[in-house]
């Protein structure tokens, strides 16, 4: 099942929704469909813990979605009933008035990932789907972005209260994600991961299917019945799962408060941008020696002492350091765990959606575990637990706190269970009858892999935006008179060129549309499409090399932002064309040779080196200049912008393609030392981090020797340390150093 899964999210536009019991293997899917797909990917989730677990950002913050309902209606202004805000299309616009970068990030969106589903209401979704409709200027759903939705809708559901509901009932039969216009109009893959990795045993696994799915019977009842104990004191090997966290707070705080050790406080670190409603556990941790602990991540060295949801209790307490007694006798000394707040960007150089990290939150992974809510325990695994669902108030949360056991071995029950404990939603009962055969699963991949590749293709040379930018361009020279008139003639010429090459571009189009529609052999698309490229790609490159030198010309000089922010987007436009093409090569190339399109599998350097080779090719072009310099621009001007283009510019880049010193003064045809002093200024300029240059063993020593040294002067650092380190590596991490002061 997980190679077909793969191959829809990587070879297809399928949306699909992928689901299955509790220890089924969710998230650990997610991770290798992050790890493997060339697409640009976005994950998100609901809440903040949601996404951080997920590695990913919250739907609001990702689309700028206000904190309100939503209704799919045109009105022209939003509703507010008994204090609740309404949003509806018209008003949700004005929230769509977003930086560039982000406009970025959501046009360059190719896969969506939606995490702990259960919890996504279905008037949210639609407000995602018109703001990528509205951004992507797409009216197809979610704007042609493709998305996977992952969860379980067994779990916990979406919170609405009486007010939202009284005006959204209007519009909805529910408010799961399901019962959203966009799904309801274009049905999703249903897919459910059937194979159990938590449980093994046959009879609770069948219990568990059956408490799931509302069919609890009495024979089950009674069964469960032996391991019901209300005035059972729990042993320090068990864990309590309660329903709310005033009850799990409540035996913590009596259990540790009758330990009579020493109690340590343990603060975590929060460096940068990191939220409170983030924090993935307390920013304080109280321990004593004898506590029960649980670990909420698992450990990431290569040993795996621990995993998320392992019990232990605390061994030995010091200021710097925890030792605890695992469950099983290990004893290990446990480290800080750092989780990052981030958000996404586009990657200048590739056009790629890269992670940028905001803040971190560092502290020991360590909750404490006489007890913790239905709630904290999705996602974890226990041996031994001891069940209060006495007060069950939400639909799942006792599916939820049975399945979290591996086995009836270690179940304990502090009130016999209910049909009122174990209601769970017939519309999700009902939305399950959706799942996908096998053999639909394998018919969805051939088709779609068909289907995904034509249309592939055909957005290569779909360049209606393309065409539209340089018209926008060229409209704005009317009534220029500035230093941009300069550039008019020039302006007129490359719209000229881009008029022809689109319409060549258009009849292509045409042709593989009649093509598509035939029975086609691929090697014939494989020629055609060769042919295409050989023709378009030199005079796209050149297009893209012309837009690069004029905004390297005109970046020293003022009043010229418009026209700077121009040549941004046609360069923008430009280059995601050539990238496309480049891409398509590829895919078609292992297409033919019968390989998987991974992201291991396709060369993301292509297009960064392209735009390397460019990039030093305006360095040369900036030099020429200066022999032919304007009337209007001082010469100091132009030797500044060339030093600043050509220099420190450019090394950056190559920095980044090679991260190679010697390489860079190679292409470069400079000196090694002349190189290093580039990277100390950008260093000094935090662009790069020392870290990235110099190993971790040297930091870490010359670190200690800055430490230990008053005026740091080199020459005595140099002697002492008996020229182990050069000059250039010594300047440069005292660059390091002072910008730390």
């Amino acid at each position: 099942m997980e190679k077909q899964i793969l191959t829809l999210v990587n070879e297809t536009y399928q949306n699909i929704f992928l689901t299955g019991k509790a220890g089924t293997g969710k998230t650990t899917l997610l991770r290798k469909i992050i790890e493997t797909s060339h697409k640009n990917t976005i994950v998100v989730a609901p809440t903040g813990i949601a996404a951080l677990n997920a590695g990913g950002v919250t739907i609001h913050s990702m689309f700028q979605l206000p904190f309100a309902s939503f209704l799919p209606t045109s009105s022209s202004t939003p509703l507010i009933n008994n204090n609740t805000r309404f949003e509806n299309r018209t008003s949700l616009r004005n929230h769509f008035k977003m930086h560039k970068n982000k406009r970025q990030i959501i046009e360059s969106m190719e896969l969506l990932v939606i995490d702990e589903v259960s919890m996504l209401r279905a008037d949210v979704l639609d407000a995602i789907d018109f703001m990528l409709q509205t951004i992507c200027k797409n009216k197809v759903p979610f704007g042609g972005v493709q998305v996977l939705f992952i969860g379980d809708l067994l779990q916990l559901p979406p919170v609405v209260k009486n007010d939202e509901w009284e005006i959204l009932k209007m519009h909805y039969e529910g408010m799961f994600f399901f019962q959203s216009k966009v799904i309801s109009q274009n049905p999703l893959l249903y897919i459910e991961l059937e194979k159990i990795y938590r449980q093994s045993d046959k009879h609770f696994i069948s219990i568990l299917n059956n408490l799931r799915d509302n069919k609890l019977n009495q024979k089950d009842i009674q069964f469960l019945q032996q391991y019901v104990k209300p005035n059972f004191k729990p042993e320090n090997d068990f864990i309590t799962l309660t329903t709310h966290n005033a009850k799990a707070d409540a035996i913590n705080d009596e259990k540790i408060s009758k330990l009579k050790t020493k109690e340590f406080t343990y603060e975590a670190i929060i460096v940068g941008d990191f939220p409170e409603n983030m924090y993935p556990i307390e920013k304080q941790i109280h321990l004593k020696e004898g506590a029960r602990v649980m670990f909420i991540k698992n450990d990431l060295s290569p040993e795996k002492l621990f995993f998320n949801g392992k019990m232990g209790t605390i061994a030995s307490l010091s200021e710097n350091e925890i030792e605890i007694q695992l469950d099983g006798g290990k004893m290990i000394n446990v480290e800080r765990y750092e989780w990052e707040n981030i958000r996404y960007r586009v990657n200048e150089e590739t056009k790629d959606i890269e992670e940028e990290r905001l803040g971190t939150f560092t502290q020991y992974p360590l909750r404490l575990a006489w007890a913790i809510t239905v709630h904290k325990s999705q996602g974890l695994t226990f041996e031994k637990a001891v069940l209060d669902l006495d007060n069950v108030f939400a639909s799942g949360q006792a599916y939820v706190a049975f399945s979290r056991l591996r086995s009836l071995d270690g179940l304990i029950l502090l009130s016999p269970i209910s049909e009122h404990g174990i209601d769970s939603n017939e519309n999700v009962r009902q939305y399950a009858k959706n799942k996908a055969s096998e053999n639909e699963i394998l018919n969805a991949c051939k088709n779609g892999k068909k289907q995904f590749l034509e249309k592939l293709i055909l957005e290569c040379f779909q360049w209606d935006n393309f065409l539209y930018q340089w018209n926008l361009h060229k409209s704005s020279y009317t009534g220029e008179v500035g230093k941009k008139s300069t550039y008019k003639n020039w302006a007129n010429e490359k719209l000229s060129q881009v008029i022809t090459l689109t319409g060549i571009a258009e009849k292509f189009v045409l042709q593989l549309k009649n093509i598509f529609v035939s029975d086609y052999e691929f090697s014939f698309i494989c020629e055609r499409f060769e042919k295409a490229y050989s023709y378009f790609m030199p005079q796209l490159k050149e297009i893209w090399y012309e837009i690069l030198c004029i905004y390297s010309e005109i970046e020293i000089l003022k009043k010229v932002k418009q026209f700077k922010d121009e040549l941004s987007d046609l360069e923008d436009i430009t280059s995601k064309i050539i990238k496309n093409l480049l891409k398509m090569q590829q895919l078609i190339q292992l297409h033919k040779e019968g390989k998987d399109f991974e992201n291991q599998n396709i060369n993301s350097e292509k297009f960064k080196n392209m735009r390397t080779e460019l990039l030093l090719k305006v360095e040369q072009h900036l030099k020429n200049k200066q022999l032919f310099v304007s009337e209007n621009i001082n010469k100091k001007d132009i030797k500044n912008q060339t030093e600043k283009i050509s220099t420190y510019n450019i090394t950056l880049q190559l920095w980044n393609a090679t991260h190679c010193v010697k390489s860079i003064a190679e292409k470069r045809m400079l000196t090694e030392a002349t190189i290093y002093r580039h990277l100390i200024k950008l260093v000094e300029q935090q662009e790069i981090m020392a870290s990235e240059i110099l190993s971790e063993t040297t930091m870490q020593e010359l670190t200690d020797i800055f430490n230990e040294e008053e005026n740091h002067s080199l020459g005595n650092i140099f002697e002492k340390l008996n020229g182990k380190y050069t000059w250039d590596e010594l300047r440069l991490f005292k660059t390091h150093w002072e910008s730390k002061i």
